[in-house]
């Protein structure tokens, strides 16, 4: 059975013991101690037994570790991989222990990738603890040296100093783990004198010989500032923190206390005075960086593991995602049910009314048929109603722009043929009902107009004449204009009648007609 909570289980491997610890959340709440004996290794067995399918993340403190700072041309993706590959075969050749650490990418015109090769030498130290791993099938996360993992501390604790030295006893040695810009450069082990009174002699010895070493290897010269980040989980350095400061004005000296680790790393005291392994188990829960020293096949399990979590995740995800829709259409549903009711109610409603009705129509002296037909013809007639009000507009806008035009008669009509002249005859009759027509019905209109003054222009008045009727075609309900009369006839087939005499100004006119036909529909 897969564990979907955030367990974790944390291994420390040294040359005497290992420790591990349950974390739950980032934080500790359960620790033991293995001694490196067959009894240990039962033991061990059983504490893994407990916590079956939980993955586990190991960290290594050897007094053997290799480390070798490398540039290698910039690269991405397959291509780096068997670059770093390559690398890695050709300095660590004995040990299947070793990985590559990306520290900074390049940045300058040789676009290089600064890498931190690392290995274990001794693979004997974690190979007992590694087989019984194996053994109860646990997937391996990862394998790595303590310094890495220690190397996190300082971005931990916000320290922002560009030459940093973390300095720790373990057991009856001194490891001290030199940063730079809060990259990992090196780490050194020096065994240590029990004797308390000789412990701040050596401490002061060792730091004085790390900055000399710093300053061979061109890592940092002596006039720049070192801070040195003194890890005390036991309370028993603060004359040694004391005696640096004092011996050495140069050196900028840190000291973390049980209880300020304690409060900045999230672990229990008590776990912190059980064992001086806790404090590295709770950096390595902690711990996101690279530098995985485990080969493929030690971590083959744990990506299975990642993969059925996936898998599990997934279907979790649908299995959500189909109860969101269910309820989506269940929601839906019992809406489209509410408005089936209601329209249910009001059919209802309408029916018993209908039924009312027509009890109470039973003595009219129609049928209900002829009734409702006359319902309809009347809605038709209403629909097909039209009056003379929109042609009056139009005609009164045309007017606007020509009042040299004066009318003296208007007919309107609407039928299915145009109007004619009022005098002669009217429009075509239709007994067709409106609406039913196979034949559109228009409206159409009979204007009848003169032009006022008039002194015996014909051209002009001809031409105002024109552009009145042009001023109403231009409108776009308008379907046809038709001038039928002229003040003067000006067809090339009249004949030719009348006297040359001018007429004296006031008896000539210049009167015209014309019809107005509306599109369709209008």
């Amino acid at each position: 059975m897969l564990s979907l909570r955030r367990d974790k289980l944390l291994v420390y491997v040294s040359e005497q013991r290992a420790s591990a610890a349950l974390s739950r959340a980032g934080r500790i709440v359960e620790l033991e101690s293995f001694a490196h004996t067959e009894d240990g290794l039962a033991i061990f067995r059983e504490f893994l037994a407990r916590h079956a399918a939980t993955p586990v993340s190991m960290v290594v403190d050897a007094s053997e570790e290799d480390y070798r700072a490398e540039a290698l041309p910039h690269t991405r993706g397959t291509e780096r991989q068997e670059m770093v590959a390559r690398k890695l075969k050709q300095h660590y050749r004995n040990t299947p222990y070793a990985g590559a650490w990306l520290q900074d990418r390049g940045k300058g015109k040789r676009r290089e990738d600064r890498f931190l090769f690392a290995a274990l030498p001794n693979p004997d130290l974690v190979t007992d603890w590694l087989r019984v791993l194996q053994s109860q099938a646990l997937p391996l996360s990862g394998l790595y040296l303590l310094p890495m993992v220690s190397a996190g501390l300082a971005a931990k604790l916000h320290i922002r100093t560009r030459n940093l030295a973390i300095a720790a006893q373990h057991d009856e040695r001194l490891r001290i783990t030199f940063l730079r810009e809060g990259q990992l450069k090196f780490s050194r082990v020096t065994r240590t004198d029990n004797r308390e009174a000789d412990q701040v002699r050596f401490f002061a010895g060792e730091i004085s010989n790390t900055r000399l070493y710093l300053h061979a290897l061109r890592m940092a010269t002596l006039d720049e500032r070192l801070t040195i980040l003194l890890l005390d989980p036991q309370d028993a350095l603060q004359d040694v923190a004391d005696a640096i400061m004092r011996d050495n004005p140069a050196l900028r000296c840190v000291r973390l206390d049980a209880a300020q680790l304690a409060a900045k790393l999230r672990i229990g005291r008590q776990y912190l005075a059980a064992s001086p392994d806790a404090l590295y188990l709770q950096l390595l829960a902690l711990y996101r960086g690279d530098g995985c020293i485990a080969p493929a096949d030690a971590t083959a399990q744990y990506r299975l593991y990642r993969t059925r979590r996936a898998l599990y995740a997934a279907c979790a995800g649908m299995g959500a995602l189909a109860a969101c829709c269910t309820g989506l259409n269940g929601w839906l549903t019992h809406g489209v049910r509410t408005q089936v009711h209601a329209v249910e109610s009001q059919i209802s409603a309408y029916q018993t009314r209908y039924e009312r009705l027509a009890v109470n129509a039973a003595g009219a002296p129609v049928s209900g048929d002829v009734m409702k037909r006359a319902v309809d013809v009347a809605q038709r007639l209403r629909d097909n109603a039209r009056n003379p009000g929109a042609m009056m507009a139009v005609l009164s806008q045309a007017l606007e722009s020509s009042p040299e035009i004066v009318l003296h008669e208007f007919g309107w009509t609407h039928a299915t043929s145009d109007i004619q002249k009022a005098r002669d005859a009217g429009p075509l009759a239709s007994n067709a009902l409106p609406g039913t027509s196979a034949t559109a019905r228009k409206q159409s209109a009979y204007v009848a107009g003169q032009i006022k003054p008039f002194r015996g222009d014909y051209r002009a008045a001809i031409t105002s004449i024109n552009r009145f009727a042009e001023s109403l075609r231009k409108v776009p309900a308008v379907a046809e204009v038709r001038i039928l009369r002229m003040p003067l006839n000006i067809s090339p087939s009249a004949t030719l009648s009348g006297t040359t005499l001018d007429k004296t100004e006031g008896t000539a006119t210049a009167e015209f007609d014309l019809v107005i036909v509306y599109k369709p529909r209008i």
